[in-house]
């Protein structure tokens, strides 16, 4: 009789213990299933999707934007590819941040998937992918789309579904094109592959600014750190947000990338003259006009702060201009033509004229035939105040100086770059730092699972890609991008189910 009441107390108390834990989770309707649930299409996304494929899981894609602009960065990108990774640089550029077996799987994986999809159709030259970010993200969606894996375009996911006892996540809640709440029932877990965050201004200026200055977004737009944000709700750790975290690219016409919602690049025709400098308000030059900026980590000059208590000027190179003058102009396209990087060339968004006429003509340039007319001129297409014109007529002049000496003394610019702005008429335009990506974010494991601040995984959730590159300063590109996202789609289809 004692053993038959014990083992009735036991039913009890698993009963019990079973209703406490099915009471705990939010009651759900679930409208769709999948074994994984990846979460963003990009080249990440897409190899989390072909691993969880591959070791026998069902697999669903959940992808933010239409199938003509999905994909998130790799298709912006120049598609240049470091081959072969070596174990030892991904391990030194994570500085101490992962394992060195972590960082051997990254770089073999990086190169077994670029061997993959170039035997599958891909071209290279060189280092660069042919058809650059477009044709390298064809490629890869070519031979993931064969392989019948489903993806939900226009789906933006919303939120993570998690058991608030157990931490696991179940799923993952997104809105169709129509506008319909979907529930999307994860049976072993979900992969966020859901890129950076460089459009969201307020996450750049948490993370990475106090008080961050203007900047063009140069690559997708649909960076807004979605992913992230939902990881964080959930638990997640962060690590990474520092000012060398956000990927530059170089200069951008404000005016211009204002108007077309995307980053429109200041250029110049590399075989005609460089007859051009950049200026402060204050009429001042401040760096080297021909200092190469994408992925640059230096504590770049442009922004220069000026933080002396009591007195707060914060960036004192903002607002920024550039000036040249007719030789410049007359010598070829002074932005992106043909080109092959950035959102607004990838996607014929805009495509600079060869002559710039047409963009003098839409006021994204200037042109007066004295430097005092310049500056009125400028003052009134920035809405600015007027730049100090006695001061940059002194800069122009001891730039000149520097031409003529074959030296730039002031910032170092190369002798055989310096070309003197002398002959009218000038020009002129407001620009501003244009930006391609972050790659700070989540905290991984050994297998991109997501840690939570006491550095325990969060139960059913991995990341891959720029939602958590685990290096510093040095990206992992677009191979260590499918890298992680192998190991984290293999690493969750080989969960039991819930």
């Amino acid at each position: 009789m004692k053993g038959i009441l014990s083992l009735v107390i036991a039913l009890a108390l698993t009963l019990c213990m079973a209703t406490a834990a099915f009471a705990a989770m939010p009651d759900v309707q679930w409208d769709r299933e999948a074994d994984v649930v990846v979460i963003g299409y990009g080249p990440a996304g897409a190899l989390a999707a072909k691993a969880a494929v591959d070791n026998g899981a069902t697999t669903l894609i959940l992808e933010k934007a239409s199938k003509e602009f999905a994909g998130g960065s790799a298709p912006t990108s120049m598609a240049f590819v470091r081959l072969p990774r070596v174990a030892e640089s991904v391990y030194n550029e994570s500085h101490g941040r992962i394992s060195m077996d972590l960082a051997t799987r990254i770089a073999d994986k990086g190169n077994e998937n670029m061997a993959w999809l170039c035997d599958n159709g891909m071209e290279m030259n060189g280092n660069v992918t042919v058809g650059h970010g477009r044709g390298f993200y064809k490629a890869l969606t070519t031979n993931i789309d064969a392989m019948g894996i489903e993806c939900l375009y226009e789906t933006p996911a919303e939120s993570l579904i998690q058991d608030p006892e157990t931490k696991e996540i179940w799923g993952v809640q997104c809105t169709d094109a129509s506008g319909k709440t979907v529930n999307v029932k994860a049976n072993k877990g979900v992969v966020i592959a859901t890129g950076g965050y460089i459009e969201n201004r307020d996450l750049v200026s948490r993370f990475h600014f106090a008080d961050m200055p203007p900047y063009a977004n140069l690559g997708a737009p649909t960076q807004t750190g979605d992913g992230l944000l939902m990881a964080l709700k959930v638990g997640a750790a962060l690590d990474g947000m520092s000012n060398q975290q956000i990927e530059w690219f170089g200069m951008a016409y404000k005016k211009a990338s204002d108007e077309m919602g995307t980053a429109i690049l200041h250029q110049y025709n590399t075989m005609g003259p460089d007859a051009r400098i950049f200026v402060n308000a204050k009429g001042q030059r401040f760096m080297n006009e021909e200092q190469y900026l994408t992925h640059s980590k230096e504590q770049l000059s442009m922004f220069d702060y000026n933080g002396t208590f009591p007195v707060f000027e914060s960036f004192k190179n903002f607002p920024m201009y550039t000036i040249f003058d007719s030789t410049m102009f007359d010598a070829g396209s002074v932005g992106p033509r043909d080109f092959s990087t950035g959102y607004a060339s990838a996607y014929n968004i805009y495509n600079w004229s060869e002559d710039n006429q047409a963009e003098l003509e839409r006021g994204w340039l200037v042109k007066a035939d004295t430097i005092e007319e310049l500056v009125e001129k400028l003052a009134e297409q920035s809405g600015n105040d007027p730049i100090d014109v006695e001061a940059l007529k002194a800069t122009i002049e001891a730039y000149n100086a520097a031409c003529d000496a074959g030296e730039d003394t002031a910032f170092g610019r190369d002798g055989f770059m310096l070309s003197k702005i002398a002959t009218p008429p000038y020009y002129a335009a407001e620009i501003e730092p244009a930006a391609v990506y972050t790659i700070g974010g989540l905290v991984c494991g050994e297998n991109m699972e997501t840690l939570d601040w006491d550095g325990n995984p969060i139960p059913r959730l991995y990341h891959a890609g720029d939602v958590g590159q685990p290096t510093k300063f040095a990206i992992l590109t677009l191979a260590g991008a499918m890298a992680t996202g192998e190991i984290a789609g293999t690493a969750c289809a080989q969960l039991e189910s819930h």
